[in-house]
């Protein structure tokens, strides 16, 4: 037995009250007033921490909106070149500096409210360069290539600051350039090719899983939970998609929802665990609509529908409670 199945057994038999917390505590040598202090001034650090962020993150928001208004009010009266200026070119300052308080002062967290800001005006302001430089319209390739050229400019920024709010920007940049390179290869509109960006989306769905399962425990941790669910809504939301143009679909669907249910166990992912959820509950709804409304009446669909519905609530209640709850490390 590991260490992790030693630790989840262990937690197990704790809250069922096989064992007492102080008998642990005891037998490691803890006493419980130092366990006590121990806890509060933990409680008290996250607590300052927690409202430290509250503010960074209502004082970005803020700026954001101010530089929005502001643009907004002088855009038409500073030309083509002070548009780029305002946009991409204060992109770059604000990121400049976020870099540089990163570096001089990582421990504030500056550097990454000031990237946060940037992680707004720098791919915005490349698309007003785009069109203020005249780029011409009739084809998507000058776009698809400044957003992989500003997911690079990200790509290049996490490597050197290994900060999650930039593997956030290069993630977010890099799956607007995929769509983009699809978009540009593809002839004609894309509602034409609604199967081809489904798949694509199960893929991205798929990596963003695959990225939250690398990233435990490592300094991009706080984007697990994160990715788990935006994840799963892409993955089980072009799934469905297809539920509608196949029979094949329809059985599948089942498989690829409880699957996810029985992954976010494993994981430990509450978001998870909930999309799964709310997209098979989704997916009992059309199937009964589709094959039981007319052979057994509406009233009575909706009765059975009900208490499905109210079994699986039960079920994800429970197995939150008895499987991720209760687990070392939820996402």
């Amino acid at each position: 037995m590991n260490t992790d199945e030693l630790l989840q057994e262990l937690s197990r038999k704790v809250t069922t009250g096989e064992i007492r917390k102080e008998e642990i505590m005891r037998r490691i040598g803890i006493s419980p007033d130092v366990r006590q202090e121990h806890e509060h001034n933990e409680a008290s650090e996250r607590a300052h921490l927690s409202l430290t962020k509250i503010l960074y993150v209502l004082g970005a928001s803020i700026a954001i909106l101010g530089i929005i208004f502001f643009v907004a009010q002088i855009w038409n009266d500073i030309g083509s070149w002070g548009r780029i200026l305002v946009t991409l070119g204060l992109g770059f300052f604000i990121a400049g500096s976020g870099s540089s308080l990163l570096v001089s002062r990582p421990e504030s967290h500056l550097g990454q409210v000031f990237h946060v800001i940037a992680g707004f005006l720098v791919p915005g302001g490349a698309l007003v360069a785009l069109n203020e430089l005249g780029t011409p319209t009739d084809s998507l390739w000058p776009v698809t290539i400044t957003i992989g050229m500003v997911f690079l400019f990200y790509l290049m920024l996490m490597v050197s600051h290994k900060k999650e709010v930039l593997t956030f920007f290069a993630l977010v940049n890099g799956t607007a350039f995929l769509y983009l390179l699809v978009e540009s290869i593809l002839e004609g509109p894309f509602y034409q090719h609604d199967d081809i960006y489904a798949y694509l989306s199960m893929v991205v769905g798929l990596s963003y899983l695959l990225f939250a399962y690398a990233f435990r425990g490592g300094w991009n941790k706080n984007l697990v939970s994160v990715l788990n669910f935006f994840g799963t809504v892409g993955f089980l939301g072009a799934a469905f998609s297809r539920v509608f143009e196949s029979d094949l679909w329809e059985l599948l669907f089942f498989l690829l929802a409880i699957g996810g249910m029985v992954l976010a166990v494993y994981i430990k992912s509450r978001g998870m665990l909930v999309v799964s959820t709310f997209f098979l509950i989704g997916h009992f709804i059309y199937i009964t609509n589709e094959y039981f409304a007319d052979s057994i009446g509406w009233p009575i669909s909706l009765v059975v529908l009900g208490f499905v519905i109210i079994g699986l609530g039960y079920t994800s209640i429970t197995i939150n409670k008895k499987y991720i709850g209760s687990g070392v490390m939820p996402a």
